[in-house]
């Protein structure tokens, strides 16, 4: 085995993100990793969690790989895809797959984890075979604090992925399961068709006007009316700086929470090249009996400034968003191109989930991104596909330097 590449667990912004990426690009491409003081940055001492530990063990099991110092808590571990390569997992050939937590961990974060492994794994393989869909079921929480939600997932990220290529993927929530109140597991399944061929490199660069915003409130149901009448009160004062000289299209839409200390408001804005904006806050604080007005005052407040500093600074995508294309923009073929927006003329640089994000690519497939949101990426499954000119080569030092260590390691 080739020495694994060493990442240092507390980079940048030191959290589950770099596990999550760096496992799965390293269950693509075989390439060997070691981490270490993972999650180095959180309280509580850091190390794995349920949801990590999840994550991990099915990528480990999908690509064959030697584990070495996984469970729960652990704070360094190896993870070496095997020789056979990708294992012939069910959903190879499509049919269903079932991943449990038996804790609320973020279930968006798990497939945050699996579904770039899901869609890109599959390439070149079964040619001329019809593509079959696979149906994923996880378990556990589908509203979690610091997590995308599954309706941001529903109404942003699943329309946003279309825009770049990658086939529709459908979402169920059978149940919600909340970090908020009375915690409880929940589930979804989010039905997938992978990749025949390798992903054309795409280019978000061109927003348009915003045509429309639509409001999801999750909350008790006493609560309703003081949210709309405070979304309301914002649509009317920032009319013109959400929809500029344009009619403005709203929708709200409300759900009941079923507990007395659970509020979620999301806010999406679509523009008229089909882009979506979307900022939301699951309520973490104190909820206390008779202040719930100024809560619901501090959610409307902080949500629409969030989505409207997204439309001013003109971006293809939100800050969320654009951490997610990472992985997308480092395995397709060709440069794709990524507009973050300019704050006072100067271009808003990326989060730092985004940064990290670009971090683990780097030093995993050896990709870069420039300071206007561009990569070139690998052409991941090119040469499996007869499509070795389109793909662009790893030409760097560092790229020949590992395939001259396979080359060593296989000789010996």
């Amino acid at each position: 085995m080739a020495k694994p590449i060493h990442l240092q667990g507390t980079t940048l912004e030191g959290g589950g993100q770099l596990l999550r990426l760096a496992t799965c690009l390293s269950a693509l491409t075989s390439t060997p990793i070691t981490i270490t003081d993972i999650r180095g940055k959180r309280s509580g001492g850091g190390g794995l969690k349920a949801q990590h530990l999840t994550s991990v063990q099915w990528l480990g099991a999908a690509s064959n790989a030697r584990l070495s110092g996984v469970g729960l808590k652990s704070k360094e571990i190896t993870f070496a895809p095997g020789k056979g390569g990708i294992s012939r997992l069910e959903w190879r050939n499509g049919g269903d797959v079932s991943i449990k937590q038996n804790t609320p961990g973020s279930v968006n974060l798990v497939l945050q984890a699996v579904l770039p492994f899901m869609l890109f794994a599959n390439i070149g393989s079964n040619e001329g075979e019809e593509i079959k869909k696979v149906r994923v079921k996880i378990t556990g929480g589908t509203n979690v604090s610091n997590s995308p939600s599954c309706d941001y997932v529903e109404q942003v990220l699943m329309p946003m992925f279309s825009l770049i290529g990658i086939p529709p993927i459908e979402t169920q929530i059978h149940a919600r399961g909340w970090s908020q109140g009375s915690s409880g597991l929940g589930s979804m399944t989010y039905t997938i068709k992978p990749l025949r061929k390798p992903l054309p490199a795409f280019q978000l660069v061109e927003r348009g006007e915003i045509k429309s915003v639509r409001a999801t409130i999750i909350a008790p149901r006493d609560a309703e009316a003081h949210f709309r009448d405070e979304l309301d009160v914002v649509f009317a004062q920032r009319e013109a700086n959400i929809f500029g000289a344009r009619e403005p299209e709203i929708e709200v839409s409300f759900e009941d929470s079923k507990h007395e200390k659970r509020y979620y408001l999301l806010l999406v804005a679509t523009t008229t090249t089909g882009i979506k904006l979307g900022r939301d806050w699951l309520y973490d604080r104190g909820v206390r009996a008779g202040k719930t007005d100024a809560v619901i005052s501090s959610i409307v407040r902080k949500v629409s400034s969030d989505l409207i500093e997204e439309i001013e600074q003109g971006a293809c995508v939100d800050e969320h968003m654009r951490d997610q294309l990472v992985v997308f923009q480092a395995l397709a073929v060709g440069k794709s191109s990524v507009y973050g927006g300019k704050r006072k003329a100067a271009l808003v640089e990326p989060s730092l989930h985004a940064k990290t994000a670009h971090w683990v690519a780097k030093e995993v497939i050896d990709v870069a991104f420039d300071d206007e949101g561009g990569c070139k990426g690998i052409g991941f499954g090119a040469g499996q596909t007869g499509d070795e000119g389109h793909a662009d080569e790893l030409s760097t030092d560092k790229a020949l330097a590992r395939d001259l260590e396979k080359l060593r390691v296989a000789g010996n």
